[in-house]
């Protein structure tokens, strides 16, 4: 990739929010721009980091090794796989801009989702799904987007609310 390219792909605007739209923990960083390309393949998948959105390019799904086989619409559309770390157990959410399947693979099991909702109208986030994750490695597949591009963000339910 030539400098230009690599800082043209650095400078992609953020998604247009709604100035006014006031967007709830843990949700705040949403707009911040970042891009990735999701792996096909688990090993060398890009991470994705806590409160850190990047809109991702995604792989025809035929070409995809998923770590365990998605939910809905694993054949169908575009696909990709991140790793994610999470330091202490916890409930962890996984918002998109738009329809996909998300599942969390830890090992070779798919996780359960706790939990599914969307962002407010304004925001851009499409649909959050929510997982109670242990410490530890794992994969987030995404599978069955029509679009080649996704814009994805991870976020701790707790992340900056206030102690009780």
């Amino acid at each position: 990739m030539t400098i230009l390219a690599a800082l043209l792909l650095s400078a992609a605007p953020a998604p247009a929010v709604d100035p006014a739209c006031a967007i709830a923990e843990p949700w705040t960083s949403w707009s911040q721009s970042g891009q990735a390309k999701a792996g096909a393949q688990v090993l060398g998948a890009p991470v994705l980091i806590l409160g850190k959105p990047v809109t991702a390019t995604l792989t025809p799904a035929d070409y995809v090794q998923f770590a365990s086989a998605p939910g809905k619409g694993a054949k169908v559309g575009y696909g990709g796989l991140f790793t994610l770390s999470v330091k202490v157990a916890g409930r962890i959410g996984i918002g998109l801009d738009g329809p996909a399947w998300v599942d969390v693979v830890t090992g070779t099991k798919a996780q359960a989702s706790v939990e599914h909702g969307h962002g407010e109208p304004c925001s851009g986030i499409r649909k959050i799904v929510w997982f109670d994750l242990p410490a530890g490695r794992h994969v987030v597949q995404i599978a069955g987007s029509k679009a080649e591009a996704i814009r994805v963000m991870v976020a701790d339910k707790l992340a900056n609310q206030p102690v009780r």
